[in-house]
């Protein structure tokens, strides 16, 4: 349906032009198409869109807006909506045409004029997996036959780099042994000795400014730990830049500073 309506809008526009020198009226118009882009995880999603798009005969530019997944793209009119949509689609990010028109040239946006929207999600991409691939954690194998896996309810997670930052913070810390984490619902649990409080834990990812609860508590296998096991779905073991259009808080204070205002807060 919305395909017609597209072709539709072309038709009517086209029309319009007749009798006062269509021909010479075209030369001055571009077309504008917009879609609705589903899978869109991070700003680097939009930046790969844009990188293939560069490279398709006849778009000119490209706006996008994450959280409403939408996609916008001039382009000449020789390129249809339809290719541009199947070369949206052909990276994972499912694509549909909700309208096109014709718009002055002079007005149109371009390549040259983006400031782009983030480096890479990560190994994996972040294209139908959203996520950003599976990777084998940093930290140590635990010594000891059964660690400590303490779930939490974390807010504030923007993008693959929240999860980043987090992993690049608890990596350090003495004691813990892996990540994994599900960035649409919101959940990361942490692999740990289980000497540790999981909620001192969750005070350190909070003093990052993603505020966190502790949801459950459970023991683990070693062997089943995060060190041992390659991670599944939206993990944070890679990624970036969260891109112009989903910022999120790249603080990476040290870990004794984290600790230390932790410890002043549970004393006041």
């Amino acid at each position: 349906m919305k395909r017609h309506f597209c072709k539709l809008i072309i038709a009517v526009l086209t029309f319009s032009f007749i009798g006062v020198g269509a021909t010479a009226a075209f030369a001055d118009y571009i077309s504008r198409s917009s879609f609705s882009v589903s899978k869109l995880s991070c700003g680097s999603c939009l930046q790969n869109i844009e990188d293939e798009l560069k490279n398709l005969p006849g778009a000119m530019g490209m706006t996008a807006d994450l959280r409403r997944g939408n996609v916008t793209v001039d382009h000449k009119p020789e390129l249809s909506e339809v290719k541009i949509a199947a070369a949206i689609t052909g990276l994972g990010y499912p694509a549909e045409c909700d309208w096109t028109a014709s718009i002055e040239q002079p007005k149109a946006i371009t390549f040259a004029q983006s400031k782009g929207y983030g480096a890479g999600c990560g190994s994996g991409g972040c294209g139908s997996s959203g996520g950003s691939g599976s990777q084998v954690n940093a930290w140590k194998k635990p010594a000891a036959n059964v660690v400590t896996r303490t779930t939490m309810k974390v807010a504030n997670l923007s993008c693959i780099s929240c999860l980043t930052n987090i992993k690049a913070e608890l990596s350090t810390f003495t004691g813990t042994i892996g990540m994994n984490s599900d960035l649409s619902k919101g959940i990361v649990a942490i692999d740990h000795e289980s000497s540790i409080n999981g909620n001192k834990i969750a005070g350190i990812i909070t003093n990052l400014d993603y505020p966190a609860k502790v949801i459950s508590s459970v023991k683990v296998p070693s062997a089943k730990s995060f060190a041992y096991v390659k991670s599944t779905g939206r993990s944070a073991n890679a990624g970036r830049g969260c891109g112009t259009n989903s910022p999120c808080n790249a603080t990476s204070a040290s870990w004794k500073e984290l600790l230390r205002r932790y410890q002043a807060k549970k004393t006041k």
